[in-house]
């Protein structure tokens, strides 16, 4: 199994487990079934995720070009390269829906004072995105140097 589909199911867990403790609550209340309280949450979730977890593919594999053109020193370095250019890339393209979102639903306020729950939503996806990432990265191999991988491009 390479990294590709390890980020994807990870990703998509990840957002099943989200969308489904997120209704836990209800689920728990008895208010409605607890299957259509988990069950379809935890669905949408689950395609949510797999949305992340393509675009955390795209940012591994920009760290995987990068480090033709800039090798890593050591794994470690390597390691929270990748991290760091999958989390950006998550980040970003999360940050853009998440602007879109009350432009599109044309709920912009700019008066109130109180902080607002986006911001913790992304900080959460943010890190989850990085620690996933970080434990997650490909192998390299370090005795390459660029001369030698510069005309394979």
């Amino acid at each position: 199994m390479d990294w590709v589909e390890k980020e994807l199911r990870v990703a998509a867990v990840t957002g099943a487990c989200t969308g489904a403790g997120v209704m836990l609550p209800w689920a728990l209340e008895r208010s409605m079934s607890w299957l259509a309280l988990l069950v379809f949450p935890a669905f949408c979730g689950a395609v949510a995720g797999l949305l992340v977890g393509v675009i955390a593919v795209g940012g591994g594999r920009y760290a995987l070009w990068s480090n033709r053109v800039w090798p890593a020193r050591s794994h470690r370095t390597w390691r929270h390269r990748f991290a760091s250019c999958t989390a950006v890339a998550v980040t970003l393209v999360t940050a853009a829906a998440m602007c879109w979102l009350p432009v599109a639903a044309g709920e912009i306020s700019t008066d109130t004072d109180e902080f607002s729950l986006w911001w913790i939503a992304l900080a959460a996806i943010t890190a989850s995105s990085y620690l996933f990432a970080y434990f997650l990265a490909p192998a390299i191999d370090l005795t390459a140097r660029t001369e030698d991988r510069l005309g394979e491009v």
